[in-house]
């Protein structure tokens, strides 16, 4: 029986979605599964309601690493639990190990291993990892410009497209390259390979629903009229926490729902506009509805999604987004910035509009434009986008991958 390893240095984030998925999608297959995580004070089995029920399943074995594990550590798991496959959940993690296993300095995996990788813009398309600006050698100065030609000419063992094209894949260090974004995937072919995107599990414990529906509903009927917004997930810079606050402050037709936690010290210290004092017109003006709780009940997301029209994104990090594939999934259109992955899904599959980013003005317009149109224009589009998305979908990638290959 092939025995398969799911390996995440962290747990904060999509890392316990996707353990939680992958290990649903290959129950009742024939294999033993491991799952090994990174659990900190911060992020506890306790605090984890995703992945609590592997801790009791057959078959499955969950393993706390408490922390990150070398190229060494990694090697001695796979030989003491007799791993066949491993899957690194967030491989760009332990890049500085691929590394090492490349130049020689540390012991080669044992048996088949894969890697699921977030930051692969910057190999293709060739867009900033983050921001999903195009790159190129200009640069505003001439300066940085001859930096910029110096580096691509004599640090070429420094760039993504070498890390990829021969610290990886050259060197053999992973047998697959899995990858979230379509683009490199269709440019590339095998051993790359493009995996339909996890937004949330398939099941979830909807503990606490009807206490947060009814509190929901109660502050619902006092805005009829209004559009509302939806923001989902922590309150964070990288998905433009402050800007949507901003954007919904200066929007005075509209109420919030920010389904998620709040934000700490640090988001705060990143965040562009006082988010103090916009919760605080905001709540003034009556609204602003805040959970204030991790979202883990399916129920509670079909609530909220299920109360907008259309889904108003201002994330700054342009990669894919989870939760644009769930506004998707309940037929809702969305709004998001014209950069990165976010972008081209949205123009490639006409699912939506797009906003120059960052812009807030022009996203006020754009946001206007589309509450007053029909939106029936976007279903169809959105049915065919959602398909590559199903948890069938998602259960028959993992299987071939992981299972049968």
């Amino acid at each position: 029986m092939r025995r398969i390893l799911l390996y995440s240095p962290d747990v904060i984030g999509h890392p316990r979605v996707y353990c939680r998925v992958i290990a649903d999608a290959l129950r009742g297959e024939e294999c033993e599964l491991v799952v090994a995580v990174g659990f900190s004070e911060q992020a506890e089995l306790a605090d984890s309601p995703d992945l609590q029920p592997l801790a009791s399943r057959e078959r499955v074995q969950l393993i706390d690493t408490r922390g990150h594990l070398t190229a060494e550590q990694i090697g001695a798991l796979q030989k003491s639990m007799r791993i066949d496959t491993t899957l690194f959940i967030e491989a760009d993690k332990s890049a500085d190990e691929f590394r090492r296993i490349a130049a020689g300095d540390a012991p080669r995996f044992h048996r088949r291993n894969l890697g699921i990788f977030a930051n692969t813009a910057e190999w293709y398309p060739g867009e900033d990892s983050f921001t999903g600006a195009r790159k190129t050698l200009r640069a505003p100065t001439l300066r940085t410009t001859l930096g910029n030609v110096k580096r691509a000419l004599f640090e070429r063992r420094k760039s993504v497209r070498y890390f990829y094209e021969q610290t990886i894949l050259g060197h053999r260090v992973l047998d697959e390259i899995i990858t979230k974004d379509e683009r490199l995937s269709e440019w590339h072919g095998p051993p790359v390979y493009w995996m339909p995107e996890i937004s949330s599990p398939a099941a979830s414990d909807d503990t606490g629903f009807v206490e947060t529906r009814e509190a929901f509903e109660r502050f619902r009927t006092q805005h009829t009229g209004r559009e509302p917004l939806l923001y989902f997930g922590d309150a964070a810079f990288y998905k433009g926490y402050d800007l949507f606050l901003k954007f919904a402050a200066e929007m005075p037709d509209t109420y919030v729902i920010h389904a998620g936690r709040t934000y700490d010290p640090k988001q705060r210290s990143w965040f562009v506009y006082d988010v103090e004092a916009l919760r605080e017109q905001l709540r003034a003006e009556g609204r602003l509805f805040e959970t204030n709780e991790y979202v883990h009940s399916n129920r509670l997301k079909e609530l909220v999604f299920g109360a907008i029209r259309v889904y108003v994104t201002t994330h700054r990090l342009a990669l894919s987004s989870s939760t644009v594939i769930q506004a998707a999934e309940l037929g809702k259109p969305m709004l998001v910035p014209d950069r990165g992955l976010l972008g081209y899904r949205v123009k490639a599959n006409g699912i939506g509009a797009v906003y120059r980013y960052g812009d807030l003005e022009e996203l006020k317009r754009t946001a206007h434009e589309m509450f007053r149109s029909d939106l029936t224009r976007f279903d169809e589009p959105l049915r065919r986008f959602v398909a590559r998305f199903s948890h069938d979908e998602i259960r028959r990638f993992f299987v071939e991958r992981l299972v049968r290959a």
